[in-house]
């Protein structure tokens, strides 16, 4: 994206983002928007909304489906988009939105890569752990299952990473005997 398609996404992204935390609505319309964005990743909306031949009412149409949200506030951004011509920008906008929510609440989705799945016990076990380890608070596990760990596992949240795989093990005896 180009600093003035930025700015665009940056100019609805963040007011948004302070009436939500205002309004104390930050976990429902986090949700609302990652049903949205599923929505979008698996049926390539993104592309439809911001394709050239695409005439702005067969956009505004589209969008305004996503209307029947319970959040008044998701519905309201999406009605100010439409109004002003940026359904183009309303996928990026809102993983803008996404990314601004997470790192104001400190509230992440934690990935566990690991060889097979975990207990719903184990995770538990693990919440505090990570919570602490990671200095955030987990808002959902999401699990990976990776053979080529051999074992252990390794989480993921915000870009920081904890590996206690024997992969990762194994890698760092092959550095020190070279």
């Amino acid at each position: 994206m180009d600093k003035r398609s930025n700015a665009t996404v940056e100019k609805y992204a963040a007011p948004f983002v302070q009436i939500v935390l205002e309004k104390n609505q930050q976990r429902d319309v986090f949700r609302e928007l990652s049903q949205i964005k599923g929505i979008f990743e698996e049926t390539y909306l993104a592309d439809f909304l911001s394709h050239i031949g695409v005439s702005q009412a067969e956009k505004s149409k589209v969008l305004r489906l996503f209307q029947t949200c319970d959040s008044v506030l998701v519905n309201n951004l999406i009605e100010v988009l439409v109004k002003n011509g940026r359904e183009d920008f309303f996928y990026p906008i809102l993983l803008d939105i996404l990314k601004k929510i997470e790192k104001e609440t400190n509230e992440f989705e934690v990935t566990i890569h690991s060889v097979e799945g975990l207990s719903e016990e184990q995770k538990a076990r693990l919440i505090p752990v990570i919570e602490k380890k990671m200095n955030l608070k987990v808002r959902s596990i999401k699990e990976n299952l990776d053979r080529s760990l051999i074992g252990g596992f390794a989480i993921t949240a915000n870009h920081k990473i904890i590996d206690t795989s024997i992969k990762r093990q194994l890698k760092a005896v092959k550095e020190k005997l070279k």
